[in-house]
């Protein structure tokens, strides 16, 4: 009778040690996720759809920019495949203020710095599928959607600056792949790439 008084409370305090360290739950149908984001790399065409190759053909490099938004997932609680779906929107920006532009004229050339900067809000959706290699506190996942992406575009030449006339949001799939790191329980660092050519179409004038 004593073993039994001593062996209850030993079995309920290790259930509860159990719980403590789960840190993934797998019942959670929504989670919400805040993150901050980093442009690799951009690119600005001139007039992409143009029929004449040099003018549809030409475009600007731009550095790099920075970007933050949010993610709700749904998981839909399949038994055989570990997928959740998700729709995210962000808000990214990309300035470059080191821009030349270049006229020659006969023998003269002027050099013209200027400066670009276009601001992006994508809303995305699409699935992520964690691999089977994950374990209860580090997740490796794939996955891709698609997205519908809006935008603005500025530039600025000295004391002149271009005035948006209409916009038309532009649409692309999109890849990705990341890993889910749990650092207590439901709460987790991830670290994910994302492929994908956004894109918006912008009519200016200066």
């Amino acid at each position: 009778m004593g073993s039994v008084i001593m062996l209850s409370p030993y079995f309920l305090y290790a259930q509860n040690s159990k719980d403590e360290i789960i840190h993934y739950n797998g019942n959670s149908k929504f989670t919400l996720k805040v993150f901050a984001s980093y442009v690799s790399s951009a690119e600005l065409h001139n007039n992409i759809k143009s029929s004449i190759s040099f003018i549809r053909d030409a475009s600007i490099e731009l550095n790099g920019g920075y970007g933050y938004g949010a993610e709700v997932t749904f998981n839909p609680g399949f038994s055989i495949f570990d997928v959740v779906f998700y729709f995210s929107s962000e808000y990214l920006k990309v300035k470059d203020d080191e821009l030349i532009l270049r006229f020659e004229n006969d023998s003269a050339a002027n050099v013209v710095r200027f400066t670009e900067e276009y601001k992006l809000i994508p809303l995305e959706g699409g699935i992520k599928w964690y691999l089977p290699v994950s374990t209860d506190r580090f997740k490796i996942f794939i996955g891709g959607g698609a997205g519908l992406y809006l935008g603005s575009r500025n530039r600025l030449v000295g004391p002149l600056y271009t005035t948006n006339l209409n916009k038309k949001a532009g649409y692309s799939m999109n890849v990705l792949a990341g890993l889910e790191y749990f650092v207590e329980r439901n709460l987790s660092l991830d670290f994910e790439f994302k492929f994908r050519e956004a894109f918006f179409e912008i009519n200016g004038q200066v």
